[in-house]
């Protein structure tokens, strides 16, 4: 073959690998503006885990004994920081927590997550005095892991780290390339994420739903008082950013003591429009049809996965708890073979951590009226009663701070 033949072999070949280059990326810059457009991006998806991730840095610098509560957005709803620092201070044991609940994560995805809190905790030579964890029975069942498949990848783009990719691409080369595609290219948004965003909006199939009537007198009053204090909120908080993990809140809500009177009872009236049978019992129906949340079949990977996370705390933690939230008994409620089945569950994990883990789910302080929903204490009412619960388990009435060690 002559000299001139292979040069221009070696340009065509060239040409083809330029075009398809350029054809890639102009791919990749239509779906980037497209996703961008329309908010699908890691900041707004994965806002709060992202937040509070890039907060840690400050959190390890606070000069205070630490605590953390981690969990799902059970958690995010139910624990007041603020209010659990104040009643701690009370009793004799001062302490600086945060609220690491997040909507969205299951066992699998927290794991991840629970790694960078390590690290950084480790790297900063700092320990949390306390690490309060949730177990959420529905979030660790073959249905909640099945809902979130789509997004697997997607999250662990997010959450994992260049040598963990690395680790996963040396036993499957195609999912570490992807997962540094995700990461890098696509901004924490996969293919599959992005198509069941558009499949769960319109495609997916339909869920069972409720057969009693709405409430329209509530519904009306309802969006009376969302306009009403949605303004509020805006004359309290003139300074509020809109940021989905605030660290002057702890990564918590607002608090009562910092609204008006006649705000908490305009809540009152929020919350008693919340309760009616046409809402719960919809709420109910979706959380069966996404969690599984009566007969509650784990995934064993996904209690293993919780395992995981648990002992990453007791790395960096002085002490540890593991509790389960209160549960909404005015809606749900597990037959004998799904208690059955939660026990199993919750003998695995306290074998393999060495901890008992806290029942929390039936405490008399709790009841129905005050969850928003099915399984989210309402925050001025349920999350008050809960926080000073929990102080209570960790420090009863009238002993000293080293309850707390």
């Amino acid at each position: 073959m002559s000299s001139s033949t292979s040069s221009s072999e070696r340009a065509l070949f060239a040409r083809i690998l330029l075009t398809i280059l350029l054809g890639m990326g102009a791919a990749l810059l239509l779906v980037r503006t497209f996703t961008y457009g329309i908010n699908v991006t890691a900041d707004n998806v994965f806002g709060r885990v992202l937040q509070a991730q890039a907060a840690l840095p400050r959190i390890t610098r606070e000069p205070q004994d630490l605590v953390m509560f981690f969990g799902s957005s059970m958690v995010q709803a139910g624990f007041s920081p603020r209010q659990f620092d104040r009643e701690m201070a009370a009793r004799g044991a001062p302490v600086k927590s945060f609220n690491f609940g997040f909507g969205g994560l299951n066992p699998l995805f927290q794991d991840y997550l629970s790694r960078r809190i390590r690290e950084q905790f480790e790297r900063d030579d700092r320990r949390l005095k306390i690490a309060l964890i949730e177990f959420n029975p529905f979030q660790a069942t073959h249905t909640r892991r099945n809902g979130a498949r789509d997004a697997e990848e997607a999250m662990l783009a997010i959450l994992g780290t260049p040598a963990e990719f690395l680790d996963i691409a040396l036993s499957d080369p195609a999912q570490g390339v992807r997962l540094f595609n995700i990461r890098y290219l696509r901004d924490g948004i996969s293919a599959e994420a992005f198509t069941s965003y558009f499949i769960a909006e319109q495609m997916a199939p339909p869920r069972a739903r409720t057969a009693i009537p709405e409430d329209e007198a509530a519904k009306m009053r309802r969006s009376e008082l969302d306009k009403i204090l949605e303004q509020r909120f805006e004359e309290d908080y003139p300074d509020y950013q809109g940021e989905d993990w605030h660290y002057g809140w702890q990564g918590g809500g607002t608090i009562p003591e910092e609204r008006s009177a006649e705000t908490l009872a305009l809540f009152d009236d929020y919350y008693a429009t919340l309760q009616t049978e046409h809402l719960l019992d919809d709420d109910r129906l979706s959380r069966i049809h996404s969690a599984d949340i009566v007969e509650l079949n784990f995934d064993p990977e996904l209690v293993e996965a919780f395992i995981r996370i648990v002992k990453n705390f007791q790395a960096i933690s002085d002490r540890v708890e593991v509790v389960m939230l209160p549960q909404n008994t005015g809606w749900i409620h597990n037959p004998p073979a799904a208690q059955q089945r939660l026990a199993a569950a919750v003998a695995r994990i306290e074998a393999a951590t060495g901890l008992v883990m806290q029942n929390h789910q039936h405490p008399s302080s709790i009841t129905p009226e005050m969850f928003a929903d099915t399984t989210h204490l309402a925050r001025y009412t349920g999350g008050v009663a809960y926080t000073r619960h929990l102080v209570e388990a960790l420090v009863p009435q009238g002993e000293a701070a080293a309850a707390v060690d």
